[in-house]
Order: structure tokens, then sequence, then C-alpha cells
């Protein structure tokens, strides 16, 4: 059976004329409203995935569940929270009251995968819904059969945590500590979970507060017509965009290295056929869905569809959900990009997320050549779960070093930035951080030369990374990744980037670390050394501008060799 989803279904009638200065005021000021949500989460998180790696993102919607607004963090979480606002709506129809938020996780109730908790807070005026404020936060541990959420040996969604289809956890202002307890105590670090959600609980309530003083300036009335206004402009800069390429029908090919199952190279593979101002995204041709954690619920290949369509955008108009009604969404029921219940989907948003999104970008190497980007650096995470110097357990997620993105035809891909669905949203964490709060000492932390693919335009480099594991007593390490298997492409005669290589050194012997491997043993004095993968070149590494190869090949980007021999550089 096959779905069509129009990411956004179009306003009725046509928005009535509003003053450009008050339009940009209100467009600017809501835009304010969600990057003061994720400061103030920022401000007040416990975990240190969230208060120093920042894996969250805010939005502001209107009374639909239409994204008006958003903080540039995660890309891959904008296009999907609109999905977990209508369904937690839905769930609570006619029983949404002032002084409510609503709370969800569950892929299968528009959710993406569960450690994403989101909090959805109505912003109520004169007696209805006029907006929503929404964070979406991906917790330290969700429960489940590994620490840390991602588990390659989950075979279906109960493996992989608590699910928490759409909840009251404030009701008409009164928090619901039961239900807060409840969701926590499933979890391996109860505490700073509890320390999360609340943090997540007080940036929806700065952002209403914020929303109900822009209703008190400028009017109820007038600050809708601007929400209809600014989803109007991000329709019609998308339509522009689309005309301004060649129509045709295109086929995109992206692979998973595999499945953790044994089936290796699995397709992404899209049909795109553009035509005028509108484009259909079609994937039926996907295989069906999988055993292991790398099916996708709709809510997130809708979202990475939306982020491949926002990396070939060149209009910041467009960054709203007016964008996508442009953009229709084919796809096969109980495949891999639609996964059905039961199917395990923590993978989805860093690992088949990026392939979905290169999927689409390949099949628009044809239409937009002046846009498209070579590939990313895939994401290759780990978790470290054990006991402190101080007897307490810990849970370690592995954030630095995340490669290097794909170059364009003008442009060098940026170095160790991070994968294509994310890039630079989450920032590294703190090395002395990290050193002074967990029993692990960061040796080496550094580029990689010879990693970023050649190119007229070179690849970014991926890095160099060397953690000393000091713990008194052994620990878990389960990994979560891709690219060990499929390198970074490049485009338009420009070479592959170097794909990752990890592998943990006990008393002088190397181990190999994989993608999917889960509950590895990790003894004191152990080193984990992570090389992470480059991105792609685009175009001829011959004809690359002589002073860019020379400066490459002093900074120590590139060797001296590979100046030689591959880019033709002359001594």
């Amino acid at each position: 059976m096959a779905t069509a989803t129009k990411i956004d279904p179009a306003s009725e009638g046509e928005s009535e004329a509003v003053h450009p200065l008050t339009l940009a005021v209100i467009r600017h000021k809501l835009t304010a409203v969600s990057e003061e949500i994720v400061e103030t989460m920022i401000q007040t998180c416990f975990s240190p995935l969230l208060n120093q790696s920042r894996d969250f993102s805010a939005v502001v919607l209107d009374a639909d569940a239409r994204v008006l607004a958003q903080a540039e963090r995660v890309p891959i979480h904008m296009g999907a929270m609109p999905f977990a606002v209508r369904g937690m709506a839905a769930a609570f129809e006619g029983d949404i009251e002032d002084g409510d938020v609503l709370m969800a996780n569950d892929p299968y109730w528009g959710g993406s995968h569960l450690p994403d908790i989101t909090l959805a807070k109505p912003v109520f005026r004169d007696g209805r819904v006029r907006l929503w404020t929404t964070l979406r936060a991906h917790q330290g541990d969700i429960g489940g059969l590994s620490a840390g959420g991602y588990s390659p040996e989950a075979r279906e969604i109960w493996h992989e945590g608590i699910r928490v289809p759409p909840v009251k956890l404030v009701d008409r202002g009164i928090l619901r500590d039961d239900l807060l307890r409840l969701v926590c105590e499933n979890t391996r670090k109860a505490e700073d979970t509890r320390g999360d959600i609340m943090a997540q609980l007080a940036s929806v309530t700065v952002g209403a507060e914020r929303l109900q003083a822009l209703f008190d300036r400028y009017g109820t009335a007038e600050v809708e017509r601007c929400a209809v206004a600014i989803l109007d402009a991000g329709e019609a800069a998308m339509r522009a965009q689309l005309r301004r390429w060649k129509p045709g029908a295109y086929v995109g090919v992206s692979h998973l290295d595999d499945d953790g199952c044994g089936n290796h190279h699995v397709p992404i593979t899209v049909r795109v056929t553009l035509k005028d101002d509108e484009v259909e995204v079609d994937f039926r041709e996907c295989p069906n869905q999988v055993r292991s954690f790398l099916n996708s619920p709709i809510a997130n290949t809708v979202a990475a569809v939306n982020v491949a369509f926002m990396y070939l955008s060149e209009d910041k108009q467009a960054l709203n959900e007016g964008s996508a009604r442009a953009i229709k969404v084919i796809t096969r029921k109980g495949s891999i990009v639609d996964s059905e219940m039961p199917a395990p989907v923590t993978g989805c948003t860093t690992l088949s997320g990026s392939v979905i999104i290169e999927s689409v970008l390949r099949a628009m190497e044809g239409a937009a050549p002046e846009q498209v980007l070579a590939g990313f650096a895939r994401r290759f995470r780990f978790i470290i779960a054990g006991t402190d110097r101080n007897d307490r357990s810990y849970i370690w997620h592995y954030f630095s070093n995340r490669g290097g993105a794909g170059a364009n035809k003008h442009e060098d891909g940026w170095a160790n930035l991070g994968v294509i669905h994310n890039p630079g949203g989450c920032t590294s964490p703190s090395v002395e951080r990290t050193e002074a709060a967990f029993p692990l000492l960061v040796e080496t932390y550094a580029l990689r030369p010879d990693s970023g693919g050649p190119g007229a335009s070179r690849g970014g480099l991926g890095g160099r990374y060397a953690l000393r594991y000091e713990g008194s007593g052994p620990a878990v390490l389960n990994a979560a990744g891709e690219g060990l298997e499929v390198a970074p492409y490049g485009l338009a005669a420009g070479h592959t980037g170097n794909t990752h290589h990890y592998r943990i050194v006990r008393e002088g012997r190397e181990s190999p670390l994989g993608t999917k491997d889960s509950e590895v043993r990790l003894e004191p004095d152990d080193l984990i050394f992570a090389e992470s993968a480059g991105g792609g070149g685009y175009g001829d590494p011959g004809t690359r501008d002589r002073a860019l190869v020379e400066r490459d090949r002093e900074y120590g980007y590139i060797s001296a060799e590979a100046a030689r021999e591959t880019y033709g550089l002359k001594d």
C-alpha cells in the first residue's frame, strides 16, 4: 500500500495583506522566541548530552501545528516535530486546556525515535489555541537493551526503551509528578532524565510567555495574519527555487553499510519527478522494513526529505513548513522508509536519515548541479557506560570527531563538522569537562590528513581522536554507526572521502570496532582510537587552484605525496 504525504496542506485562501515591516518584525520575533527556548534549555538541562552537545531543537508552530519559526539546531528534528504535535493534538482533541503541556516520544504516534522526547505547550488567546511552543530533546538514556538508547540487537520497538504515547505532563497548570516519575524510573539515569524534562518544561513555558507578549503588542489577528504570510512566503520561495531547476524524472540511490543482520549495502532508492514548481519524491522501490533498528517511521523520512531540499534552497524564507507544500512524498507502508509496528527505529535519525538525504541529493544531481553536495561522513557514535571515580554510574556519549562534509562546485567541504542530517547543530563536548567528570582521558584530537576526497573543491577533513579509559573496573561500550563500507561519494570527477577506521588498543594489540558492535567490554587503560571519514570531493582534482593545493600541503591538510600524485603539484 502506497502512502502519499503532503508535508503541509496548503492554507485556505490567500493571506490578507500585512505591512512588510510588521511581517519582518514578527517573523524575526518568532525566530528569537525559538532561540530563547533553546537558550533556556542550555542553561537548565542536566545531562552532558544536552548541556554540552546540545542535541535538542525548538520550533514555534501555528494552531494547526505547522512550523513558523525554528532555532538553528538539529535539522532532522524540524520536519518531524509537526507530526508529533499533530499526533498529540489529535489524541487530546476537544480536551486541550490552557495550562496544559503535552509530551510524547512514540515513533508510531508521530515521533522519530524513542530517545527524542517532545514537549508541546499550546498558547491560548481568547479561549483558543493560537500557537504552540515545542522542544524536542534527545535523552541520555531511555531504557531498553543497551545503555544510551542505541541497540543494534533490538528486534522490536519494546527492546529500545520506554514508549510514551501522547500524555499530559502538565494538566491545567498542575505537574503530573506521578507520570514524570514513571517515565524517569524506566531510564538508567532517572535524576538526569527528570532534570532534562523539567528543563524542557521551563523552556517551552518561557517561549509561551514571550508569545503572549507578542499578542499583547500586536494583537491576535495581526499575529495570525503574519503567520499565514510567513507560510505563504515559504511556499513561494520553494516554488521559485523549483522553477529554476531542470524539470524531469531522476533516480537516486544510496546504501546503508549493512542492516546489522548480515545483509550488506541495503539500498535506499528514490525517484524524484520535478515538474514546473512542484516535486514528487517517491520511495516505493525501497526494500521492506528490516529486523534491526535502521527502519525509519514516516515522520523521520519526511523530515529527511525536507533537509535535502533545504540544502538546495537559497532563500531563508523557505525555512518554515510553507516550503513543503510544493513537495509530495510517496512511500510504501511496511518499507524501511515507512515502517510499521513493531519495527525498531532508533537508528532512523542518525543513520537511515542520512542515507535518505543522500539518495534525494543524488537524484537531484541532474536537476540542480550548481547546488548539490558531495557525500558527507556518516555518523559512527558510541556510548560508554560504567562507574566513575566516585562510584556513581555514568553514560557518556561520543559526540566529537564527526567527520568531514562534502564539497560542492564552489566551496570545499567543512572540516570535522558533522554528518549530513545535523551539520554543526550539536557541539562537541568540552575535552576538559569530559576528563573532569568521567574516567576518560583525551590523548589525541586532531584533523586527519588526506581524509577529504580530492577534487577541484576538496572534501572536508575527518579527524583523529584517541580516548583512554581510566576506570578502576570494566565498562561497556555500545556502538551504532555507518560509514565503514560505503565511502562519502564524490561528484563531477571528484574522489570519494576516506571511510571511518575505529579500533580498540589493549596492551599493544588492536581490535577493530564495528558500527553495530554492542556490549563491548572495556578494561582499564584501553585506548579507543577513532579516525573519522572525510567528505567527498567535487570536480577534477587536477583543476584545483594551485594556491589552494599549496596551502593544503603547507597546513598539513594533504600530504606532499597527495599534492604531487593526486593534484599534480610540482615541487
